[in-house]
């Protein structure tokens, strides 16, 4: 389902940071793939989770890789449960050119895979050859693990510069909503120090901070 373009906004104008922080506060802490970084392409990439799991082959074919990587919408970003560090994304920059054709918003990959063109990539680094895995497609569009987060068809992917958040549609406005209200906040408390505030009362904010936060940003 595509994303509603208000929400799209929003969360590609936050932080992973301040989503992880909204999401933490109710205790999703499985949003958070670890261990992956930025590879490639863009700084930030937001889109519906397509899901793919990869299993160590043995003598058999598994179901059409190709076949899996055509049916991907325009916008979706391809989550991949590759099998972790050690294992390689078959044909992966193959692969990560035909997502960038497509219209892909990007590529999650919880493995190795070459950067090599545009699309965001996020993977856990280059595998050394000799320790790469090959990898057959055993799945597609189920709920995955990558990376130790939990990822759904059709949640939110959030991913910038320092991180992947995976969000559930259920509560992305609200937790969109308190990502701006935090960075908002964040902001506003740099600017007290660097007016020569104290940090007694701003970390963590009490009330009376709070209160000036809003009546500071409330008037502008």
């Amino acid at each position: 389902m595509p994303i509603d373009s208000t929400l799209r906004d929003a969360l590609s104008a936050v932080t992973t940071a301040s989503l992880a922080r909204a999401l933490a506060r109710r205790g999703l802490g499985a949003c958070l793939p670890r261990g992956l970084r930025r590879r490639t392409g863009g700084t930030a990439a937001v889109g519906t989770a397509v899901t793919l799991r990869l299993i160590p082959a043995r003598d058999q074919a598994g179901p059409s890789l190709a076949e899996a990587i055509e049916a991907v919408p325009e916008g979706a970003v391809v989550v991949v449960d590759a099998g972790g560090p050690g294992s390689a994304l078959p044909f992966g920059p193959i692969l990560a050119e035909r997502l960038l054709r497509r219209g892909a918003a990007g590529l999650v990959v919880s493995g190795a895979l070459t950067p090599g063109n545009a699309l965001p990539i996020w993977d856990c680094g280059e595998a050394p050859a000799l320790a790469a895995v090959s990898l057959v497609l055993a799945g597609t569009n189920e709920a995955i693990a990558c990376a130790g987060a939990a990822v759904h068809p059709g949640d939110i992917v959030v991913g910038d510069g320092h991180g992947l958040m995976i969000v559930p549609p259920g509560i992305a406005e609200a937790v969109a909503f308190e990502a701006v209200e935090q960075q908002r906040l964040d902001l506003w408390l740099l600017r007290a120090v660097e007016n020569g505030g104290s940090l007694q009362g701003l970390l963590p904010p009490d009330d009376a901070a709070l209160a000036r936060f809003r009546a500071e940003t409330d008037a502008r």
